[in-house]
């Protein structure tokens, strides 16, 4: 299973990982921040938004081996505590700072693989803004904190690939690039044109409607290669 619901979508494969990565939005246009990957012999650069955080974790949870080398926060509404413990990665419990729920501070630390990739598909509905390293991979963020909605989240995501990773990322994210490359540039424009609302459930919790809302649209997918236009299409979606 793919961790891109980019993928999923344009696979009309629609998970609930691909209705959550909608539910903030509201009706409009949104342009995305750019989704940039550089190759070289020696690895793989990618730099993107706050939205594929969480999905380029999940996809390092699922590839790399060894010993995990972690730091940084997790925000949450939820109480991780019991999860964190049961994994035995340290942690330490802080206020939000103007906002609801907890941040779970996490010190430098080493784990294994496998406990990286159940903390990652268990608390994939939290904000998991930290780092890690792994056997030439690692994953970088640029805040720990949750950037404010609709700021710009350019390069928030920072990940590098051993070559071995690549055949693997590609098959997920660059699913319709079929060339080769040294840059690769996807930029993207939601489109929201309908948001289908349960009126009952709005009654009763407008957050719980809002969460279950189904959004109708589009996504603009335009990819550059090498500094040139390669293709330019768009996806419909009902999600």
């Amino acid at each position: 299973m793919t961790t891109n619901f980019i993928k999923n979508i344009a696979d009309k494969k629609i998970t609930e990982e691909v209705h959550h990565a909608f539910v903030r939005y509201s009706l409009g246009e949104f342009v995305k921040e750019p989704f940039i990957i550089k190759k070289s012999k020696k690895d793989i650069s990618i730099k993107a938004g706050f939205e594929y955080l969480n999905l380029l974790h999940a996809f390092l949870g699922g590839q790399i081996t060894g010993d995990v080398e972690l730091e940084g926060v997790i925000e949450t509404v939820r109480d991780l505590s019991l999860l964190l413990s049961k994994l035995s990665i340290q942690f330490e419990e802080e206020k939000r700072f103007g906002k609801k729920g907890k941040k779970y501070v996490l010190p430098p630390q080493a784990v294994s693989a496998s406990v990286y990739k159940k903390l990652v598909d268990e608390a994939k509905g939290e904000y998991l803004l930290f780092n890690i390293s792994a056997a030439g991979a690692r994953l970088k963020v640029k805040s720990k904190t949750t950037p404010k909605l609709g700021s710009a989240t350019n390069d928030f995501v920072q990940v590098k690939l051993p070559p071995a990773l690549f055949p693997a990322f590609r098959q997920d994210y660059l699913f319709d690039i079929d060339v080769d490359f040294t840059q690769a540039i996807i930029e993207q424009t939601y489109f929201i044109n309908d948001i289908g609302i349960d009126k009952k459930l709005l009654e009763k919790d407008a957050d719980a409607a809002r969460r279950k809302a189904l959004r109708q649209g589009e996504i603009r997918r335009k990819i550059t290669v090498d500094g040139k236009l390669f293709k330019e299409y768009k996806i419909t979606f009902k999600v």
